[in-house]
């Protein structure tokens, strides 16, 4: 008997192949993590983490976390960039005057050397910046990041948002020495990186 029962089990052991399943991250489990303090607060990253919708199966959802978001967003950028198949992506929220509407939501295929990030690099549909969560959400057309199919994987996630001054802040323009300056006065930054160390984030595997 204890002979039939250790066959049968051997066959079930050799036989069954156990699901592997793959968890997205959400606010609780982001790809990204950053350090508290590390930047002013309106710039200072929390977390950053993608998603999906089974009834949005076309769209890939970016979620940036600011840790002390202001009501008055002004001259702000936010991005986060990661790779699929040997290709960078990126998606990026733009603040020039936010009072009169001079916002811009990009997305797309990045060439970091490129003007404007590149021909492939295009301005999508309006997101949403909520500043009591201080959560920044990216709509992205799958179409624009390389069409990624189930089971793909996005690789060497990071983020970075930074705060710019004066006239030409206004058409995206910083300044390194008013950084430094604030650096020197204020013990904080205008820019920050997440993950702050010279690594990368969690992979994110698309689900739909």
């Amino acid at each position: 008997m204890k002979k039939i029962i250790g066959i049968f089990i051997f066959i079930l052991l050799t036989t069954t192949i156990l699901p592997i399943t793959a968890i997205a991250g959400d606010e609780e489990n982001p790809e990204i993590s950053d350090e508290m303090g590390d930047a002013f607060g309106n710039i200072d990253i929390n977390s950053v983490w993608f998603s999906e919708k089974s009834e949005e199966p076309d769209f890939l959802f970016v979620h940036l976390k600011i840790n002390n978001p202001r009501q008055n967003k002004l001259q702000q950028t936010f991005a986060v960039f990661w790779e699929n198949n040997g290709i960078q992506y990126a998606c990026g929220y733009f603040i020039g005057l936010h009072m009169i509407g001079l916002e811009l939501w990009t997305a797309g295929e990045y060439i970091k050397k490129a003007s404007g990030g590149g021909p492939n690099y295009v301005e999508i549909d309006k997101g949403t910046y909520d500043t009591s969560t201080g959560i920044i959400k990216w709509k992205i057309p799958k179409e624009i990041i390389g069409n990624p199919d189930s089971g793909e994987v996005l690789t060497k996630t990071w983020s970075n948002a930074f705060q710019r001054y004066g006239l030409l802040g206004l058409i995206g323009f910083t300044r390194p020495i008013i950084d430094s300056l604030f650096n020197l006065v204020f013990k904080n930054s205008l820019w920050d990186y997440a993950p702050n160390n010279e690594d990368y984030g969690l992979d994110y595997i698309v689900q739909y």
